[in-house]
């Protein structure tokens, strides 16, 4: 007698025939393979036991009475639990045509009568296998989705793009048994990458650009959809083979970035091929994680073109508008006002721009166009502009800008911004040069405090019109 290969929970394996005498031969055989069975004398018994029982496998007698082997096939093919389960026919009959038929009906396997009862157990021993492999995988694959979620639920959501995917890449390697994952983002012809980890640290450096050509390769291919590329050298102990899944937001039809997941080869997890269907639902967690980030990074990627652009177009207007003396109308300075083309209100646009990192890049193109403006004012008429307290005391360039004035200048602080260090203000207005006074713009409001007038000692304080 075999020793059975299963244990005390083994595989139930329906055996449907309208022989008594094949029935019992047959059972008989997979019981002595540790198999237990559950029987039927037609295909209308046969669907009856699968309803009741929870079976790992069904052999069907091609032909019974009442409801034949192929018709109980068909409705167990409909079923939406059964239709994975595997189903050997047994027929008496050699002929092609009845094998094919009952191929094309859904069987996984045939038999001829008379059964050879060692092929019969090694045909049942082989689907039986094939199927645990199957559940096993769908229960990693459960598995896997659930640690997924549990890591991004605990991701700190008001971290920056960059930080959240390191993390959630730091996390992922464990998860899905990975040696490499990368982030790549795709931008107007440059692919980036945004992060990435363990093997493809190396050839995606995070932060950098890809090559040319390489970018272009991987942006064309991932139009198509989820891609495998094979290590370059498959024999190597350190070949990684790569999975590309790309991933979209919004209607967009064109993919936004791409996942890359690095392996290589082992025993234990097979070819990465195999494992894309789970990498692909992987994806789909991820991109959810990270979508809130990754749309703020559109955002901000899509504003910060837009004032880099305002900046190097020049899509802004100076208007010089006069300061005049109360006592005899004379006016003794002009305030340079910035008019963007867009409409966007002055205060609006720097405070945009700074929210960017752009603030200092911004206030230096207007002051320099409002620098430039001041050419048609009579002499001795002072130029009064805008800055921020921290382009006052750290742009390297402001000197060498108010060097060209050639005119007194009123440098109004903006009430809009806290000033940490008075002592510091004031030490960068007089490297400026005595020509220059300063100002407090619309005091009363906002910063503009009284403690902030007296701190700073300015030559001008302008009242908040309320």
């Amino acid at each position: 007698m075999e020793i059975p290969a299963f244990g005390r929970d083994s595989p139930l394996v329906l055996v449907a025939d309208d022989d008594p005498a094949t029935r019992a031969l047959i059972t008989e055989s997979l019981k002595r393979q540790g198999l237990r069975t559950v029987h039927a004398a037609n295909g209308g018994e046969a669907l009856e036991r699968l309803a009741r029982h929870d079976v790992d496998l069904a052999l069907l007698d091609l032909d019974m009475p009442t409801v034949d082997g192929l018709a109980a096939l068909r409705e167990i093919r409909e079923h939406p639990r059964l239709r994975t389960l595997p189903v050997i026919l047994v027929t008496g009959s050699d002929s092609e045509a009845e094998r094919v038929r009952g191929l094309e009906g859904g069987a996984d396997d045939f038999l001829v009568k008379p059964v050879s009862l060692k092929e019969l157990n090694a045909r049942v021993r082989a689907h039986l296998r094939g199927r645990t492999a199957w559940t096993t995988e769908l229960e990693r694959g459960r598995e896997e989705r659930r640690r997924l979620a549990a890591v991004i639920d605990r991701l700190p959501r008001s971290e920056p793009l960059v930080v959240l995917a390191a993390t959630l890449l730091d996390e992922l390697e464990p998860i899905l048994g990975l040696d490499g994952t990368a982030i790549l983002s795709f931008g107007s012809g440059t692919v980036r990458t945004i992060a990435s980890t363990g093997a493809l640290a190396v050839p995606f450096r995070a932060g950098k650009a890809l090559p040319r050509d390489r970018a272009k390769v991987i942006a064309t291919r991932s139009e198509a959809g989820p891609w495998l590329e094979s290590a370059a050298e498959p024999a190597s102990a350190q070949a990684v083979d790569i999975a590309y899944v790309p991933f979209r937001l919004g209607p967009s039809p064109r993919p936004l970035g791409t996942l890359a997941f690095g392996a290589r080869m082992r025993a234990v997890t097979g070819p990465l091929s195999h494992r894309l269907p789970d990498l692909i639902d992987a994806a789909d967690f991820i991109v959810a994680g990270l979508r809130p980030a990754v749309e703020e990074a559109e955002r901000t990627g899509t504003a910060t073109a837009r004032i880099r652009r305002i900046i190097a177009r020049h899509e802004f207007d100076i208007h010089l508008q006069p300061i005049s003396r109360l006592d005899s109308g004379e006016v003794f300075a002009a305030e340079a006002l910035t008019r963007f083309h867009s409409g966007v209100r002055p205060d609006l646009q720097f405070a945009e721009a700074a929210d960017l990192g752009l603030g200092p890049s911004l206030q230096r193109a207007t002051l320099a166009a409002a620098v430039d403006s001041a050419e048609v004012l009579p002499a001795g008429v002072a130029l009064s502009v805008n800055l921020s307290a921290q382009v006052l005391q750290l742009d390297p360039d402001l000197p060498a800008i108010v060097e060209a004035v050639g005119r007194p200048l009123i440098v109004e602080i903006t009430e809009h911004e806290r000033v940490e260090d008075y002592a510091a203000v004031r030490a960068a207005l007089g490297r400026l040069g005595s020509h220059v006074s300063l100002a407090v713009d619309d005091a009363g409001s906002g910063f503009a405090s009284l403690r902030h007038i007296l701190a700073l000692q300015p030559a001008y304080v302008k009242l908040d019109i309320e």
